[in-house]
C-alpha cells in the first residue's frame, strides 16, 4: 500500500514542530543530508534549511563566564535550493496557508506542494526534490509554479553564503559562524571552514523550457533569474542541478562540482535515485503486518533514515561516521557517540561494506585515542565521549540546564565505556561477517590498545581489581553525593565488558596466533599483560546484593528513593528529571533514579547467557530469577531519558519471555522521532542510535535471528498482534531471506549452508525455500 511507503503533512507547523519535521524530511546519500526546508525560507523560528557533508567539521570559541569555550561542529553549508518570488514586482514575503509534503520513501523523493496567499488570489508552488545515491555529490530538484490569475512572475534560484549554525537553540549564544565564501563564479559558489581550513565548492545551474535564465554574481551568493508573463493556470517548469563537494574527501573537489553542472540533468539524477531505492528496498525492507496502521511506514523511515546516513557507495570513500543525529540537523553538534553500537550491527547485517567504513573511521583514530590517554594521564588507548574530526575529546566542560538558564559542570566524558562500544562494534563485524581482516588491519590493535588502558587503570586489593572515575550509560549519576569529584566506582556494566573484552583478547591469541604476536608487538603488549588480561578477566569486582540484584555501581544502593509517580503528577514529562532536580536544588546523583538501561545493558549487546556467564566468571553467582528481579528492580527506577532505553528493556522482556509488553515498549521507540517523543529534539536531527536498536530488536529478538559458532540460529519470539514477518540479512556472505507467518518460518538462502532452527539443525539448499 502506497501509505507504507510514505511519510505525509498537510498541516503548517510553526517553531520546533516545524523543525522537527523538516528533520525527518530529510535526504541524504550518505555523503550529505539536505534538510526538508521549504524552498522559499530562510532561517528563523519555523524554518531551517541545512546541508550538511559527511566528516566535515569547524571548530569556533566563545567566552562563557571568563572561559574560552571551543566547540567542534558540523558544518552548515551554503543553501542551494533558495527561491524568491515577485509577483507584479511585489516580493512574496507572506507564509504558505496550505501545505502538501510527502516523502516517499520507495523512490527516495520529497515533494512539497505549498499554496501562498497574494493579492489577485494565489500562487502554488510544487517542488520535488532528489540526492543522488551513485555519484553522490550531486542533488537535484523540480519547481512547478502557477497562479490563480495572469501576472508578471520573477524568478531568483539563489546559493545562498550568508549561512550559520543555528538549528540548535541553546547552542545559538555561542559563535557560529563556520566558513567563509571565497569566490563566487562560473555557477559556484567557493568557500572555506575558518579553523579546519577545508575548501569547499557549492554549485548550481537552472534551466527552464519557458524561460531563460541569467546569473548574477555578488560577494555571498549567486543568483539565477528570469522574468516571465504567466497566464491563469498555466505552468512555468524549473529544474535546477545541484553539488557540493570539499577537499577533505577529494582534492580535485571543484572539477567534481562542475562536471556534475556541466553533464548532469534532472532526470539523470532521478533515475539514478529511483533505480538505486529500488534495488535497495529489495534487500532492506522489513515487512511487518500488525493491528498497529502506522508502525509499517515507520519501521522504513527508521531504515530510510540510516542509509540515507551511511551507505555502500559512499561512505568506503569517506573518513566519517555516523552521528547521533546523522546529517538531518546540528543536535549533539554532530559527533559521534557510543550510539554506533546501535547501529553498526543494523549495517553488518545488511550491508557490511557500510559497516567496515564505519569502522575504519574508529580505527584510523586510534592515535588519538592514545592521545587522549596520555593527556588524562592513563595507558593504552581512551577513546573519546564526543569524537568529530580527528577524534580528540569534544565534551564540554560545563552544559546549559534549559530549565534553570544556568551552567553546570558536564563530567560525561567519563563515560569510558565508550571504548568498549568501539571493541563490541568491530567484533560484531567480524563475528557477523567471518571477515578477520579487520583485525589485520588495525582493528587488533584497538582492542590491544584499550586493553592496556583497563588493565593499567585498575586497582588491585589483593582480592580484586577495582576501576573508579567513571560513569555508565546511565548519565543521571555523574560523582558521589556531596562532593566535588566527578566519576564512580565499579559500575556493573563497564566490569562486566571490560571481563568480556579482556576474554575475546585471550581467544584471539589462540585462534589468530601469528597475528595476534604481530600485533602486540606494535603495541607493546607484552606477556605481563597478557597474565594480567587473564587475571582481570576473572577479578573483576561486581557488586550483587542478597536478592541477587547487580548493583549498578558501588554504593548506589544507598542512595535515597524517588517517588517518581509523585513527580509525573507535578511535572508530566519527567523523562529529564535530572534537569527537574536541579531546578528544585536537588541532584540525581543522590537518588536511585535512572535516565536509561545500565547493569542491564550488556543483555542489549551480548544476551542474558554470556552476561550471566561473565558473572560467574567474575566469581559471582546469581538466582535462577536473576533477569527478573533485576528487570523489575531497576525498571521501576528507570524513566526513559535516553530513546534507546525502551529498546534495550525490550530486549530484556524478551529474554524473560514477555513478548507483549517489549512490543509496547518497542512500539514508542519506533515513534520516537516521528512522534518527538521528548519533546522538541528531533528538531535538532533524528536519532540514529533508537532506529538502529529497533530494527536490531525486531530482527535478532523477536525473530530469534542470531549468528552463533558459524551458523545462523532462529528461535523467533513474535508478539501476539504481530501477523507477519519478514526480512533479509546476510552473514558471512551468505543472503538469507527469512519470512514468519502463521506459526511456520520460511527461509531462503542464496548459498547453500547449515541452520538451526529451534536448536536443530537442517542442510539449506542454494535459491531454495524450505518451511519450518
Amino acid at each position: 500500500m502506497t501509505e507504507n511507503w510514505q511519510i505525509v503533512y498537510r498541516d503548517t507547523p510553526r517553531g520546533v514542530k516545524s523543525y522537527s519535521q523538516e528533520a525527518l524530511l530529510t535526504l541524504g546519500n550518505g555523503y550529505l543530508g539536505w534538510r526538508g526546508a521549504p524552498l522559499m525560507s530562510r532561517y528563523n523560528a519555523d524554518h531551517y534549511p541545512g546541508l550538511y557533508v559527511a566528516g566535515i567539521f569547524n571548530q569556533t570559541t566563545t567566552k562563557v563566564n571568563s572561559r574560552d569555550i571551543v566547540n567542534e561542529d558540523p558544518v552548515n553549508f551554503p543553501n542551494p535550493q533558495l527561491l524568491k518570488i515577485k509577483i507584479n514586482e511585489t516580493e512574496i514575503t507572506v507564509p504558505y496557508d496550505q501545505r502538501k509534503a510527502t516523502l516517499d520513501m520507495h523512490k527516495g523523493k520529497l515533494t512539497e506542494e505549498l499554496v501562498y496567499p497574494v493579492d489577485a488570489g494565489h500562487l502554488f508552488v510544487k517542488t520535488t526534490k532528489v540526492c543522488d545515491p551513485v555519484s553522490y555529490h550531486r542533488l537535484a530538484l523540480k519547481v512547478e509554479l502557477s497562479l490563480d490569475f495572469s501576472a508578471q512572475v520573477g524568478v531568483e534560484m539563489i546559493i545562498d553564503g550568508k549561512i550559520k549554525n543555528q538549528n540548535v537553540a541553546r547552542y545559538r549564544k555561542f559563535n557560529s559562524q563556520e566558513f567563509k565564501v571565497t569566490q563566487t563564479a562560473d555557477h559556484i559558489l567557493q568557500g572555506k571552514t575558518l579553523q579546519s581550513n577545508i575548501n569547499f565548492a557549492v554549485g548550481a545551474k537552472t534551466t527552464s523550457s519557458e524561460a531563460n535564465f541569467e546569473t548574477s554574481y555578488n560577494q555571498d551568493s549567486i543568483v539565477d533569474h528570469t522574468t516571465i508573463k504567466l497566464a491563469a493556470k498555466q505552468v512555468l517548469d524549473i529544474k535546477r542541478v545541484m553539488a557540493v563537494a570539499t577537499d577533505y574527501e577529494d582534492p580535485n573537489y571543484l572539477k567534481i562540482v562542475k562536471m556534475a553542472l556541466d553533464e548532469g540533468t534532472f532526470e539523470e539524477i532521478y533515475q539514478s535515485n529511483l533505480q538505486h531505492w529500488s534495488d535497495f528496498w529489495k534487500v532492506a525492507d522489513v515487512e511487518i503486518t500488525s493491528d498497529d496502521k502506522d508502525i509499517q511506514k515507520l519501521i522504513r523511515l527508521n531504515i530510510f533514515q540510516l542509509h540515507q546516513a551511511a551507505q555502500k557507495l559512499a561512505n568506503p570513500d569517506l573518513d566519517a561516521s555516523v552521528g547521533s543525529r546523522g546529517l538531518t540537523g546540528e543536535g549533539y553538534r554532530g559527533h559521534i557517540f557510543w550510539d554506533a553500537l546501535f547501529f553498526v550491527p543494523y549495517y553488518t547485517a545488511i550491508e557490511p561494506e557500510t559497516a567496515r567504513a564505519l569502522m575504519k573511521y574508529r580505527i584510523k583514530r586510534l592515535p588519538a585515542a592514545r592521545r587522549n590517554a596520555e593527556l588524562q594521564r592513563e595507558h593504552g588507548a581512551m577513546y573519546p565521549w564526543q569524537s568529530a574530526s580527528i577524534g580528540d575529546e569534544q565534551a564540554q566542560l560545563i552544559h546549559l540546564n534549559p530549565m534553570t538558564n544556568e551552567w553546570y559542570p558536564d563530567n560525561s566524558r567519563l563515560q569510558r565505556h565508550v571504548s568498549l562500544a568501539v571493541v563490541y562494534d568491530i567484533w560484531s563485524y567480524t563475528q557477523m561477517t567471518g571477515d578477520n581482516s579487520l583485525l589485520k588491519q588495525g582493528g587488533l590493535n584497538v582492542l590491544l590498545q584499550t586493553s592496556k588502558f583497563w588493565l593499567e587503570k585498575a586497582e588491585y586489593d589483593g582480592e580484586n581489581y577495582h576501576l573508579s572515575g567513571v560513569m555508565g550509560p546511565d548519565e543521571f549519576h555523574e560523582a558521589y553525593p556531596n562532593t566535588n569529584q566527578g566519576g564512580l566506582s565499579d559500575n556493573a556494566y563497564t566490569n562486566m565488558m571490560v571481563a568480556w573484552s579482556l576474554s575475546w583478547l585471550l581467544k584471539l591469541r589462540k585462534k589468530m596466533p601469528e597475528t595476534f604476536a604481530k600485533a602486540c608487538e606494535e603495541s607493546d603488549f607484552d606477556e605481563t599483560l597478557i597474565r594480567k588480561a587473564d587475571e582481570m578477566a576473572h577479578k573483576l569486582k561486581v557488586y550483587i546484593n542478597d536478592q541477587g540484584i547487580i548493583e549498578q555501581y558501588n554504593h548506589y544502593f544507598e542512595l535515597k528513593d524517588l517517588n517518581l509517580v509523585d513527580y509525573e503528577k507535578k511535572y508530566g514529562d519527567i523523562h529529564r528529571i535530572d534537569r527537574i532536580l536541579t531546578a528544585e536544588n536537588k541532584s540525581a546523583n543522590d537518588y536511585q533514579v535512572d535516565k536509561q538501561a545500565d547493569s542491564l545493558m550488556m543483555i542489549y549487546n551480548l544476551g542474558p547467557r554470556v552476561m550471566e556467564e561473565t558473572v560467574k566468571q567474575l566469581g559471582n553467582n546469581l538466582p535462577k530469577d536473576w533477569l527478573k528481579k533485576n528487570r523489575d528492580y531497576y525498571l521501576a527506577r528507570t524513566v526513559h531519558g535516553s530513546t534507546v532505553s525502551r529498546p534495550v528493556y525490550a530486549s530484556v522482556d524478551i529474554a524473560l519471555g514477555d513478548v507483549d509488553k517489549a512490543w509496547q515498549k518497542l512500539q514508542v521507540a519506533i515513534r520516537s522521532d516521528y512522534d518527538d517523543i521528548q519533546g522538541g529534539t528531533t528538531a535538532d536531527g533524528i536519532h540514529t542510535g533508537v532506529m538502529g536498536a529497533v530494527l536490531t530488536v525486531i530482527m535478532r529478538d523477536f525473530a530469534g535471528v542470531k549468528f552463533v559458532d558459524g551458523k545462523l540460529n532462529i528461535d523467533p519470539q513474535l508478539p501476539s498482534k504481530w501477523q507477519r514477518l519478514s526480512f533479509t540479512q546476510k552473514y558471512c556472505g551468505v543472503r538469507y531471506r527469512l519470512t514468519f507467518e502463521d506459526n511456520e518460518i520460511k527461509v531462503k538462502a542464496d548459498h547453500g549452508c547449515v541452520i538451526k532452527v529451534h536448536g536443530h539443525e537442517y542442510q539449506l539448499e542454494a535459491n531454495k525455500e524450505i518451511s519450518y
